[in-house]
């Protein structure tokens, strides 16, 4: 038996025998097997496939939008100096603030529709990835730079040729905390505004089976939700990272 798999047996029957124990009522706290038979239910019938696509597909729209812009900002800030402190102070400003409190602004200002999700996804992600993009620029070391100019190399040829590649690590670290923080501001999101527009994603899945008292809908519905953010880790972020370091060892 794999060792990864102890934990999960382990949270199971600890959650199986604290089911038995009777301390909980079953509408609070139900069986893991209730939540399993609920899980295999929303599939069938294609309504919680649907929720994790739409939200999945949220966060993909919202991410090339925001890394084009994140990237372009770091440029700026790297090719004019004189806008470096403008962006910095402007990032400083805005990056505490959390997407979800931006919601009532961007409802008054754009009215309402499934945009106001993607805008506040974009918020989200935006600044993480330009500080670790700007970050990585700055980190550039100036002989390579010089090496640049003397090459005569245009301006974007320096940024796909220099730039990009002696950030990747940046970048990549930025694009982790992009993601989780996307993760998060779209299932928050859809708890709060539901299913205005073409339908509704993971987290009203989840608010909606609260509304209903479906507890074990509501419980299959959050493991999913770490289920999902485990895989993207595991299997793309950690593989990926394997990668540079294999490079990196053999540059």
């Amino acid at each position: 038996m794999k060792k990864g798999l102890l934990p999960g047996l382990a949270v199971l029957l600890l959650w199986q025998i604290l089911f038995m124990s009777g301390f909980f009522s079953p509408l609070v706290f139900p069986s893991p097997l209730a939540v399993a038979e609920s899980l295999y239910g929303d599939l069938k019938t294609g309504e919680l496939v649907l929720s994790i696509l739409f939200s999945l597909a949220i966060i993909l729209g919202s991410f090339l939008p925001s890394l084009i812009l994140a990237f372009f900002l770091a440029w700026l800030a790297f090719r004019y100096r004189s806008f470096d402190p403008w962006i910095e102070k402007l990032s400083a400003l805005v990056h505490p603030l959390p997407g979800i409190a931006l919601l009532p602004l961007l409802i008054l200002w754009t009215g309402l529709g499934t945009h106001i999700i993607v805008l506040i996804v974009i918020h989200s992600v935006l600044w993480p990835f330009y500080i670790n993009i700007r970050s990585g620029f700055r980190q550039v070391p100036g002989v390579w730079l010089d090496v640049a100019d003397n090459n005569r190399l245009s301006e974007g040829e320096r940024f796909l040729s220099l730039l990009v590649p002696a950030s990747f690590p940046q970048i990549f670290a930025g694009l982790k905390i992009g993601w989780s923080r996307a993760w998060r501001a779209v299932i928050s999101a859809e708890m709060i505004f539901g299913t205005i527009g073409s339908g509704g994603g993971l987290g009203w899945f989840i608010y909606n089976k609260r509304i209903f008292m479906d507890t074990p809908g509501m419980y299959g519905g959050v493991i999913i939700l770490m289920l999902i953010g485990l895989a993207v880790e595991n299997l793309l972020f950690r593989s990926v990272e394997r990668r540079i370091a294999y490079v990196y060892s053999q540059s």
